[in-house]
């Protein structure tokens, strides 16, 4: 019961702060929550080369979340008491592994999504050509 207690008031503070963040939107807080996250597109940059570096950075998070995954791992079996915590059990088996999914997702889509580009890019040059 304690544990849902603590779970309860985390979200009630995380609720509180964006519901300050969103009624003083040039707040330092507000800042901090609203900035955009990755890469931005460089001036006078590609497409292609846009989309393989959001391919690296989602390819770089899926890296670390493998690797908080194996260390979750590691200290499960060096620790077994660990794996009564609620907080370590969300974390690693819930938390850790959705974040990696979704980095491996953004970085396949990205990467196919270049690939495509390439592939029209090459087709257009040839018919610009035969023209």
């Amino acid at each position: 019961m304690r544990q849902l207690f603590f779970i309860v008031a985390f979200w009630i503070v995380v609720v509180v702060a964006m519901r300050l963040a969103v009624s003083s939107p040039r707040s330092l807080l507000a800042r901090i929550f609203f900035t955009p996250f990755g890469p931005e597109r460089l001036g006078g940059e590609s497409r292609l080369a846009f989309l393989l570096r959001c391919a690296r950075f989602g390819a770089s998070w899926f890296a670390q979340s493998l690797a908080l995954f194996a260390a979750g791992w590691l200290v499960q079996l060096s620790l077994p008491a660990v794996a009564d915590s609620l907080f370590f059990v969300v974390l690693w088996a819930v938390v850790i592994p959705v974040i990696g999914a979704c980095a491996l997702v953004v970085s396949l889509y990205s990467l196919c999504r270049c690939l495509w580009i390439r592939s029209f890019r090459g087709t257009l040059t040839r018919l610009k050509a035969r023209a």
